[in-house]
């Protein structure tokens, strides 16, 4: 039999036409669609969406029948009834395109920008509201007046006649902006804040207090000085010549800052907050009992004389209390202060000297623990 020769032919066009025109993927190798507008067209859609956030943000009206029926941005009478809305759409006619082709896509992707932006408007406003109560908290006698009437930060003869004022304003321009649209509402919140920081800073100083109070009754002598003439605390050559208080100083940021601001304001609330504790601390029949004190360092001291080891290692390095490995290395150690709160307490606020003082009642096979005997310092 002939072959016939059309036969080839036809099938190298097929295979030349494959070459040209490759066949699509099957169904079960298809690719998830992927967004193929270029990264400027997206970043124009963007700036598109918060152009018209920004425009319902300034028609209230407008805005809450959009965001309930989208598709009336393509209703003609709807938008010739609002004619700021029809000006818009003709200066903007990308938005006016991307509404027209799908509003409930565009308004629900407007809505989640909308969100965004108020959770950002509030942080905003939070951080602003802080500003300003810090420069009250350094302006008392504006304070004063502004709190009693907040119309004043808007009174321009008042502004004039505090020039600090004015030139906060000048640098805040986003406070002075709230403060104009509506001062009332804008100082209720100040006030709100105000208050919280108010309750905070009481609970940071009662803690404060607290632990000064601790260190105090571990260090008679230094508390007699002090409690005497209470600028001693901010005094370079007093601090340096009580090395313990150097480094409780050190160790408390809050308590050295609270002193140097005020330190008798600070050391007549410590009195106070010391006489509370005496109170709570006497007996049915009036006696002081000292548990702070006395107590809590026989109690220590019991606790050591049992424990040799930990006596011997925290007798060198009083600071290993605060070690967690350490803490970790010995649990009887741990479980007995998670016991003894009280004794926590002052060991914690002052290693060095409740150790010390701890010792005296700590005996080991009928032998005191003593300290080792501090090292020569080197010639500096």
């Amino acid at each position: 039999m002939k072959k016939r020769p059309y036969r080839n032919a036809g099938l190298a066009l097929l295979a030349l036409t494959a070459c040209f025109y490759p066949c699509k993927p099957a169904a079960g190798q298809s690719t998830p669609p992927q967004d193929t507008r270029p990264v400027q067209d997206r970043d124009a859609n963007r700036e598109e969406l918060a152009n018209f956030d920004r425009f319902l943000d300034s028609h209230r009206e407008i805005a809450e029948q959009v965001r309930k029926n989208p598709s009336l941005v393509d209703d003609r009478e709807f938008v010739t009834n609002h004619p700021a809305l029809e000006t818009y759409l003709r200066d903007h006619p990308a938005v006016r395109e991307q509404l027209r082709q799908n509003p409930n896509a565009f308004m629900q992707e407007e809505n989640r920008l909308d969100r965004r932006e108020d959770g950002r408007d509030r942080d905003a406003n939070r951080a602003e509201l802080a500003n300003f109560d810090r420069f009250l908290d350094n302006h008392r006698e504006i304070s004063e007046q502004i709190r009693k009437d907040p119309s004043l930060v808007d009174n321009r003869e008042f502004v004039k006649n505090h020039p600090d004022l004015e030139t906060y304003l000048q640098d805040h321009p986003a406070v002075r902006e709230q403060l104009r649209q509506n001062p009332n509402a804008f100082m209720q919140e100040e006030n709100r804040l105000d208050r919280r920081e108010d309750d905070h800073g009481r609970d940071a100083n009662r803690a404060e207090l607290a632990n000064f109070d601790r260190f105090l009754d571990s260090h008679r002598e230094i508390s007699e000085q002090i409690r005497k003439d209470p600028s001693l605390v901010d005094n370079r050559e007093f601090v340096k010549n009580h090395p313990s208080l150097e480094s409780y100083l050190q160790d408390h940021p809050g308590v050295r800052e609270a002193i140097k601001q005020d330190p008798n304001r600070f050391m007549q609330e410590e009195a106070r907050y010391d006489r509370r504790e005496d109170g709570m601390d006497r007996d049915r029949d009036g006696r002081r009992t000292d548990f702070n004190r006395d107590t809590a360092h026989r109690q220590f001291g019991e606790f050591l004389g049992g424990h040799a080891d930990i006596a011997e290692q925290l007798s060198r390095n009083p600071s290993l209390v605060k070690d967690q490995n350490f803490m970790d290395g010995h649990p009887e150690l741990k479980a007995y202060l998670n016991s003894n709160p009280d004794v926590r307490g002052n060991l914690m606020s002052d290693p060095d000297g409740f150790v010390k003082a701890s010792q005296q009642f700590s005996t080991t096979n009928g032998q005191s623990v003593k300290p080792p005997a501090a090292k020569p310092k080197p010639n500096q």
